[in-house]
């Protein structure tokens, strides 16, 4: 009889052990699942974003560029000459814009492996709380930083691409009217 109680004893404290255990791995795995709900975020993000529109933008403008450098031989008026400074800052902004893109991608990448070997790892329970406790607010305030990183880049996106969108027809009508002096059948009078 006392083996038996003690046999009864054993296996409820397994089956509470085990209980227990199941409860703190799902409580682990929500809070796992809810720093992914920031890096669904950083996606939805880098996916409004379309890094070849950032590349042609800034080609374009050394084009554009490089073109005006090629073909003047004089001082450019006044503001067409402060069109184009505007032009070329933009492209500075532009870049910038791909450079932040290019690195929030390769963290969101990074992250989402981080928190898919974390989840493994707690669905393996090879954490005590204090180890996971660390891992988890390592990855939460790297991800934290990576929202903030991508709230820059879709601002500094949003403002170069404006400016871009905003310069761009006036830079063509300074190409234009350069193209027109070039390209005139007479030569103009001093």
């Amino acid at each position: 009889m006392k083996q038996l109680f003690l046999f009864s004893m054993m296996t409820a404290m397994v089956v509470v052990s085990v209980s227990c255990n199941t409860q703190v791995k799902e409580e682990r795995l929500k809070r796992i699942d809810s720093l992914g709900i920031h890096l669904n975020y950083v996606q939805e993000a880098v996916n409004e974003i379309d890094s070849m529109t950032l590349i042609n933008r800034v080609q374009d403008i050394d084009r554009t560029s490089s073109w005006i450098y090629d073909n003047i031989t004089d001082t450019l008026d006044r503001v067409p000459g402060l069109i184009l400074g505007d032009y070329m800052r933009t492209k500075k902004y532009l870049g910038q814009s791909l450079e932040r893109y290019n690195q929030v991608n390769n963290e969101l990448r990074y992250s989402r492996k981080q928190l898919d070997n974390l989840r493994k790892d707690v669905k393996g329970s090879f954490y005590s709380e204090e180890e996971f406790n660390g891992y988890f607010n390592t990855e939460s305030s790297s991800i934290a930083n990576l929202v903030s990183a991508t709230d820059e880049l879709k601002d500094k996106f949003e403002m170069s691409d404006s400016r871009y969108r905003e310069l761009k027809p006036k830079m063509t009508a300074v190409v234009d009217s350069i193209k027109s002096i070039i390209y005139a059948d007479e030569p103009i009078a001093p």
